[in-house]
């Protein structure tokens, strides 16, 4: 995690390619692959597992980049991308929302210190995507979806800050 986490920042590789890759790259494929699999749902029948995609690909923007403003902006374009392409309406808003706590969480002095810490707070914001559905309340099995969304959460912010650093390691070369 380049700059946004100073504590694990590199400095292999010319600045602008390091540069591009935080700022440019990784934001540009995050957008356009959350947009892209808004609709994706496999067939595992277990609440949650679509975060798997959508929050790591957050969490690894937020992760990155030095602009909090990055991680909104990839949630914007995911959720107009999901309606252009999938006609998605209200599912959406669950990427604006959680791509705004990361952006929150991102800037604090203590993820910035221990960067695991946004990974365990991916958990509770993966929560959003049970809320933005209205009418749920109540509904059977909620203790179910909420756990598996929790789960699921904790298991999208571990991948996506291991993505992270795997993406700005010394031996990642640009080149």
């Amino acid at each position: 995690m380049v700059a946004a986490f100073p504590t694990l920042s590199t400095r292999s590789g010319p600045a602008w390619a390091r540069w591009a890759i935080r700022e440019i790259a990784v934001p540009v494929v995050a957008g356009a692959l959350i947009a892209a699999t808004a609709d994706v749902r496999l067939p595992i029948g277990l609440p949650g597992h679509r975060g798997l995609i959508w929050l790591t690909l957050l969490v690894v923007v937020a992760a990155t980049s030095r602009v909090r403003a990055t991680v909104i902006a990839v949630g914007v374009t995911a959720t107009i991308g999901g309606l252009v392409a999938h006609g998605a309406s209200w599912e959406g808003g669950r990427y604006v929302v959680a791509a705004s706590a990361l952006a929150l969480l991102a800037g604090t002095t203590a993820v910035r210190r221990r960067p695991w810490l946004l990974a365990v707070a991916a958990a509770p914001i993966h929560l959003v995507a049970v809320a933005v559905p209205l009418g749920l309340a109540g509904a059977a099995g909620l203790t179910a979806k909420i756990v598996g969304h929790l789960i699921f959460g904790l298991a999208a912010g571990a991948l996506g800050v291991s993505a992270a650093v795997a993406v700005t390691h010394p031996r990642f070369d640009p080149r």
